[in-house]
């Protein structure tokens, strides 16, 4: 296996011979043992034989009166000549090559996840001691792993959970912070009134008397748990009153919705992308690449031989949307529009109980509705009690 492949690689030249009494230049060719490693007879007066190149220059001398021309090459000889032909596209290949594992093991983006302004600035300024920052190489697994290790250590206080993770060519850092708990402020003595017009379905209660039946209509400012604790009809202490309430409250609101509906609606994800420009194509290097997205980018390396160059794109993912509606679809999509609108202002452990539409009408090129609500909501809001033996 071996042999063959080194004779495979040995270089050989092919050689076209013409003259009188062929066999006579053949038999002069074994007895100054130069090896013919292929012959072909043309006819009487032409032989097609293949030597090592080595031999070449032996044959030339040996030619005498015969005509010797070169056909073909084979071996090292004829990749030597192939590279030194395309030696420019190859050397741009190769560079080409190396400077794409060279960008795509260096760092663009350390992105971290966490709410507080504040905290991630503090975080980056950690991680960037140890290395994980913008424009530095690659770390390995085992590096990364060390480095979350020794900042949690050094961070026992402020950080209770931390994951590096690389994408691409960014750091994404998820981190949660640990909460230590302050004590307890002291609270101005309080009742918790209703925000709003509403029908009570849920009190919580931890200070304070309630005063209020479930399934009550209440007004807005009316008290609903008291910091006034009543025994026999008087006041025997004030406390600042603690809890939530709940309650039936009620909106009416407008939609208007257009038969013919054109958007494009950007979603929350956003990611930074290395790419490769040639002419007017676009080489991106991510696993999954967006179907509609905004693009900026920033050109980092520029070839003025080559029409191409090596880019960062800050993508945000955009959603298309085209419709042609009938009234039927706008009523069902003003709908909803409607419910969104509720929703969007909710906090957690709000929703709505029931809604309906109040009426619809067509105007020019859009549905209008009105829209009746029923929405579960914390209704819970405070009343400081003024201590009447201290008002003047």
């Amino acid at each position: 296996m071996k042999n063959r492949i080194i004779y495979k690689l040995k270089s050989k030249v092919r050689l076209l011979v013409t003259g009188k009494n062929i066999n006579r230049f053949i038999v002069r060719l074994n007895n100054n043992k130069i090896d013919i490693l292929q012959s072909k007879k043309i006819d009487e007066e032409t032989i097609e034989i293949v030597i090592y190149n080595d031999d070449y220059d032996s044959v030339n001398k040996l030619k005498t009166i015969y005509n010797i021309d070169k056909v073909s090459e084979y071996g090292l000889i004829k990749i030597k000549k192939q590279i030194n032909k395309n030696k420019y596209i190859l050397i741009s290949m190769i560079l080409g090559y190396m400077l794409l594992i060279f960008l795509c093991n260096v760092m663009y983006d350390v992105e971290i996840i966490h709410s507080d302004d504040e905290f991630r600035n503090f975080l980056k300024n950690e991680l960037k001691e140890y290395g994980i920052k913008e424009k530095t190489f690659k770390k390995s697994f085992n590096q990364i792993q060390q480095i979350k290790n020794e900042i949690i250590n050094k961070n026992r206080d402020k950080i209770e959970w931390l994951e590096i993770e690389v994408l691409g060519t960014k750091y994404i850092v998820r981190v949660e912070e640990r909460i230590i708990k302050e004590k307890k402020q002291m609270l101005e003595n309080r009742n918790i009134v209703s925000k709003k017009d509403a029908i009570l379905k849920k009190i919580e209660a931890s200070e304070g008397q309630i005063v209020k039946d479930l399934n009550n209509y209440v007004k807005k400012g009316d008290v609903v748990i008291s910091g006034n604790i009543y025994a026999d009809d008087a006041v025997k202490n004030t406390v600042p009153a603690e809890g939530k309430v709940y309650g039936e409250v009620w909106y009416e609101i407008n939609v208007s919705y257009p038969f013919v509906y054109n958007e494009i609606r950007l979603t929350d994800n956003r990611k930074k992308v290395l790419a490769l420009k040639i002419l007017d194509k676009t080489i991106e290097f991510t696993r999954k690449p967006y179907k509609d997205k905004k693009i900026e980018e920033k050109i980092i390396i520029k070839n003025n031989l080559l029409p191409l160059s090596f880019v960062i794109q800050n993508q945000s993912e955009q959603i298309v949307i085209e419709d042609i509606l009938t009234k039927d679809d706008a009523l069902v999509k003003a709908e909803q529009l409607g419910v969104r609108k509720i929703k969007n202002n909710l906090k957690d452990g709000e929703y709505i109980i029931y809604y309906k539409v109040l009426n619809s009408n067509i105007k020019d090129d859009s549905l209008e509705l009105n829209m009746f609500f029923s929405v579960y909501e914390d209704i819970t809001d405070y009343e400081v009690i003024v201590d009447e033996e201290n008002v003047e």
